[in-house]
């Protein structure tokens, strides 16, 4: 067995952060018992589900592949923070990017609880999408 291999064994794996189990508290452990991440390996990370993210959602919507780049990035945005599901609900913004109609997506966007929740976000994005031809 691997050092890596046996390491993860011992670990174990948790996706969420839980207390030191000697001492129920900090420092937290998530993943194979990691107390911190670097900056290096988070951005690693999101960029693996970032494409992750675009895979989903063009098996989805085939003809998103079509969009313009900058659109395909605003909605894989949106997926990242919600999950794909949660952009998925967005069925009128859908609607309005397969007939090209990039004021209407992006008002679809604003009209939106997330738009509540996430105002500067949504705004910037928005923004993106109705600055399209």
């Amino acid at each position: 067995m691997s050092l890596l291999e046996r390491v993860i064994e011992h670990e174990g794996f948790e996706p969420k952060p839980y207390p030191d189990p000697l001492s129920g508290a900090e420092p937290y452990t998530f993943g194979h018992g990691l107390t911190y991440i670097s900056e290096f390996e988070s951005t690693w990370i999101v960029t693996r589900r970032l494409k992750q993210h675009r895979k989903s959602l063009m098996e989805l919507h085939p003809w998103l592949s079509q969009q313009p780049e900058k659109l395909i990035d605003v909605v894989v945005e949106m997926s990242f923070q919600m999950g794909v599901v949660g952009v998925n609900k967005f069925r009128k913004m859908w609607g309005a990017i397969q007939r090209n109609d990039y004021q209407t997506a992006a008002a679809e966007m604003l009209d939106s609880r997330w738009a509540n929740q996430t105002p500067n976000r949504a705004k910037t994005l928005a923004t993106i999408v109705s600055g399209l031809q």
